[in-house]
């Protein structure tokens, strides 16, 4: 996965580096420095065909992958990104000039081959014969992913909040959550963060809302996950303006590839608007009776409105039985079958409120399942079960979950 993200100005192209040895990686970024191109992101490792972002929508136009640390493995990196990736062009880097090692790369799909060292005529040669063929991108609208509760108190911040820290890492894209809980949110303080700006800011502003104002409100997390957090005093709030939210959020997906939102108390217009426009909805609820008498009732008003196409209901807290209710039952009373179960993981949640350190940077029965489905929308294949496990942190190996999802 990437380790040095970095924002690609918009008068540059923008380049990804894959370079396994990190002497190497170092000079190579120095080579390029001054020309017109900026660096996107930096791999530390080839990825595996299974784990390879989708550079286009990363905003990469260009990809070096070097050569010299494993020649096999990086003609393979080279077809698999040709094969998905007709819009990126892909070079080839080493510090060898070798006809043969230059002739496979081109067959793998490299439009260039470059030689170490590289010197700054090179350089802009290579790189304005590759930006003329480059097409004119519009970027698409980043998918928005809406958490809804069935009720108070089902966990909605923790499943939306851990999710949205895995789809960062698992995607390798651009991540943003947003609290729209506007009393009481707390997804900065799960994150170990504290806001001086808010979504209410930007609601509150919406005259001068743009990506300019709206980068001024955000916080970063280390993971690279971009928070719009909720405010920190309680207030009431309602929107001034009707379509301020729809508003934001069509800023929200010009600038991010994923937009995750927590319902919390939002209501009305805001909520109306969510649902409509959602690309996927996540309905959170529990094995008690009253979250799923509602969980029903929030069902049967998507369904009136054909907004529960793409929807995905999730039993958080699950167990196989709930004093008289089984996942049998639960099925029959929400009228649609369960396609998430988190297990109940009541105290490594409530420790991870207390400390400020997200479930999702550590393994546990409740993190494999959100990598699942996170990996599940942003396209990628569901983790296959492994016995043996190598241990998990959110930036280095990980424990793969059993299949989760029916």
């Amino acid at each position: 996965m990437p380790d040095n993200p970095n924002s690609s100005k918009s008068n540059t192209l923008s380049v990804a580096v894959i370079v396994p040895d990190a002497r190497r990686r170092r000079v190579l970024v120095t080579e390029l420095a001054g020309s017109q191109l900026s660096i996107g992101q930096e791999f530390a490792a080839y990825p595996a065909r299974d784990e390879l972002p989708d550079f286009a929508k990363l905003s990469c136009d260009i990809v070096i992958v070097d050569l010299d640390d494993e020649v096999e493995q990086a003609v393979a990196v080279i077809e698999n990104i040709c094969s998905h990736d007709t819009a990126t062009t892909v070079m080839a880097y080493s510090s060898r000039n070798d006809p043969t090692l230059m002739r496979r790369s081109m067959q793998a799909g490299a439009r260039e081959f470059l030689v170490e060292p590289l010197s700054p005529a090179a350089v802009a040669e290579t790189f304005a014969r590759t930006s003329s063929r480059q097409p004119v991108k519009v970027k698409p609208p980043g998918k928005l992913l809406v958490f809804v509760p069935s009720k108070g108190g089902v966990g909605l911040t923790t499943v939306t909040t851990n999710f949205a820290l895995a789809l960062t890492k698992e995607s390798g894209a651009k991540v943003v959550v947003v609290d729209l809980d506007f009393q009481l949110g707390e997804i900065a303080t799960g994150l170990g963060m504290v806001a001086n700006f808010s979504v209410v800011d930007a609601l509150l502003n919406v005259a001068r809302l743009d990506k300019e104002f709206l980068s001024t409100l955000m916080l970063k997390h280390s993971s690279g996950l971009a928070v719009l957090s909720s405010p920190e005093d309680y207030n009431f709030f309602r929107s001034p303006v009707d379509d301020g939210a729809a508003k934001l959020f069509k800023i929200l997906r010009d600038e991010y590839d994923y937009v995750v939102v927590d319902t919390g108390t939002c209501h009305g217009n805001i909520q109306e608007a969510l649902f409509e426009t959602a690309d996927k909805l996540y309905l959170i609820a529990e094995m008690t009776f009253p979250s799923l008498r509602n969980g029903h009732r929030l069902l049967a008003f998507l369904s009136d409105r054909d907004w529960s196409r793409n929807l995905d209901v999730v039993l958080n807290r699950f167990n196989s039985r709930h004093g008289e209710i089984d996942e049998r039952s639960a099925t029959k009373a929400l009228g649609r079958p369960i396609n998430w179960r988190i297990p109940n993981g009541f105290a490594a949640a409530r420790a991870a409120e207390d400390s400020g350190v997200p479930l999702a940077m550590e393994d546990c029965p409740i993190t494999r399942v959100l990598v699942q489905m996170a990996r599940t929308a942003c396209g990628k294949p569901l983790n296959p079960e492994k016995k043996a496990s190598r241990g998990f942190t959110f930036f280095g190996s990980k424990t793969l979950p059993d299949p989760v999802k029916i």
